[in-house]
């Protein structure tokens, strides 16, 4: 067997360990015109900003919010062989979101975050330059629950 062979078969046997939920989130990737409707999208120098109103334990409403704004935010660092986006949040509660990554600025691909802690940044690495970041669908994480995915 090639190693491409064997590469794939390992591949889809880690797939099918996976739970159906966690199959279901396998990071897929998407033309600039298909990322969902309402993700901020920019290089996050100086930063990349949504705006997310929260009632009732839920998240109501979000949007892309200006450089100057935003509650929940995210600011990269980094050289040409490695990319961090540092996330931040105001809110009071712990934000979950989705976050697709670009090294062109026209292709994204999903990247697995964690929640943001009210008070704690969270930092997402990868070691490769990342020219622009997609960031959307906030959601509020059940209290003492953390996830990463």
């Amino acid at each position: 067997m090639t190693k491409i062979g064997m590469r794939a078969c390992l591949v889809a046997v880690l797939l099918m360990a996976l739970p159906a939920a966690a199959r279901d989130k396998v990071p897929r990737t998407l033309a600039r015109a298909e990322l969902p409707h309402g993700f901020a999208i920019g290089s996050g120098s100086p930063v990349l900003a949504l705006q997310v109103e929260v009632a009732d334990g839920k998240v109501a409403s979000w949007s892309p919010a200006g450089e100057g704004t935003g509650n929940l935010r995210g600011t990269r660092s980094g050289d040409a062989a490695q990319t961090t986006l540092m996330v931040s949040s105001a809110l009071q509660e712990a934000i979950k979101f989705d976050l697709y990554v670009s090294t062109d600025g026209e292709r994204f691909e999903y990247a697995s975050t964690c929640g943001v802690t009210p008070g704690v940044s969270s930092f997402e690495m990868w070691e490769r330059p990342i020219a622009a970041f997609a960031m959307g669908n906030p959601r509020v994480l059940p209290k003492g629950r953390m996830d990463c995915d």
